[in-house]
């Protein structure tokens, strides 16, 4: 809401596109946006109303548009700075989103833009206006998010974070309740409706059907929007991601999608669930130097889930909830922690890459945080300990490194600070 406001202020003109994966609040968010910041809202969903693409052809002008769009709603006038339009579902008429360029230099609306599969869709049109647009990408709720949906305040995690900044031990009772409610968000997930369901109901079991029926929307989507020749490709890719993440080497490999797998052939799958938003790709590190981006391996990565309360669902086993809430996590121990960590540092804007010398040598993550180079190890156990961390830091000459755990604060090292997994939301 504070990024849609700073857009509406910024008075430049520019459409905003907002992208994301579907069900993760999109259409709702404007909708608030809109009753809170403008008298009406102007709304147009493509997807439900398809007899609206035809009139998006030939001469696209503002004027011509917003004449024809004002007698299809004729009860809804549209006001320069006083109605939000909103193009819902714009992927599926692509001269619409050619025609945001004309508002941009129209400047007299304001104009937002969004769909699902917005990113895999943008292929098919002919002109993206290209500097006319302005971007937000929306992302599951983080684990700071879920804290304020469970009545905790900013001025709350503000006081947590103070423990984080002074690298100080956490009060016993808050380091429990924050370690449990983090538990929770793993299995819970970041999805709205999952976070919905889960606070009305505190039911486990309702928020595993929600996540299975967004689960299935996913792959009807793969039907519906995909390539004839990309359709069973990217669901094989999309069905073996459990099983790669449930690997000791999470490194990616196509021999589990499918044996004889390559990646030639997966390759444009694996891109198709990127631009979807199904996914995040994590490469692999060749060196600690900087920049980090360039030093990233094309070839080798790993690929973490969107949401990781969806990914938990994948697997589809009964009772799972309650072994992640006692701490008895099994083979799911590596692949959710990691995943839960990889999708909160991303929704930090982290920079996010691992690094693997052989299979005695690896590390979770590295990221670039406070002006350093900083490897992040993820433990599910109590048990801390990590030679390749150790050697790396040593090796490479890092200032330090971050271990998350269900540990509380240890930073008595100062080469290898111990924080617990919660405090994930505070490397920003």
């Amino acid at each position: 809401m504070e990024d849609l406001l700073n857009w509406k202020n910024t008075h430049d003109g520019k459409p905003l596109i907002i992208y994301g994966p579907r069900q993760v609040g999109k259409t709702y968010l404007v909708r608030e946006f809109a009753k809170r910041y403008y008298e009406n809202l102007y709304e147009i969903n493509f997807e439900l109303n398809k007899e609206l693409v035809k009139f998006f052809n030939g001469d696209l002008t503002v004027d011509n548009i917003l004449l024809q769009l004002s007698a299809y709603q004729i009860n809804n006038k549209i006001k320069p700075q006083k109605t939000l339009i909103f193009f819902d579902e714009i992927q599926r008429c692509p001269n619409a989103i050619t025609l945001l360029k004309a508002f941009a230099m129209d400047k007299r609306y304001d104009v937002i833009a969004s769909g699902s599969l917005l990113g895999v869709s943008m292929s098919s049109v002919s002109s993206y206006p290209v500097g006319y647009v302005r971007t937000l990408y929306m992302k599951p709720f983080s684990f700071e998010e879920f804290l304020w949906v469970n009545n905790y305040s900013k001025e709350d995690i503000s006081k947590y974070q103070e423990f984080f900044d002074n690298e100080q031990e956490v009060l016993p009772l808050i380091h429990s309740t924050l370690n449990k409610l983090f538990l929770e968000y793993i299995i819970v997930g970041g999805m709205p409706e999952a976070v919905k369901t889960f606070v009305e109901t505190k039911d486990f079991g309702n928020v595993y059907q929600v996540q299975k029926d967004i689960l299935d929307l996913y792959l009807k989507d793969v039907t519906k929007y995909a390539s004839n020749n990309l359709k069973e490709k990217i669901k094989d890719c999309f069905n073996s991601i459990p099983t790669q993440l449930s690997k000791k080497n999470k490194k990616f490999q196509f021999k589990y999608v499918k044996p004889n797998g390559s990646g030639r052939y997966y390759y444009s799958s694996i891109a198709w669930l990127e631009d979807a938003g199904l996914v995040s790709k994590v490469h692999r590190l060749k060196t600690f130097d900087r920049p980090l981006k360039a030093y990233k391996d094309l070839a080798s990565f790993k690929l973490y889930f969107v949401d990781t309360g969806l990914l938990l669902a994948m697997y589809e086993e009964s009772g799972i909830q309650s072994e992640i809430l006692n701490g008895n996590l099994g083979i799911f121990k590596g692949a959710l922690f990691e995943n839960v960590i990889v999708e909160n540092l991303i929704a930090n804007d982290m920079p996010v890459y691992y690094y693997r010398k052989d299979s005695k040598l690896e590390i979770d993550f590295v990221t670039f945080y406070d002006n350093k180079i900083v490897p992040i190890e993820v433990k599910f156990g109590r048990n801390t300990q990590s030679i390749s961390f150790n050697h790396v830091i040593r090796n490479h000459n890092l200032d330090y490194g971050i271990k998350l755990s269900l540990n509380n604060v240890n930073c008595s090292n100062k080469q290898f600070k111990c924080f617990p997994l919660y405090m994930v939301m505070f490397i920003k």
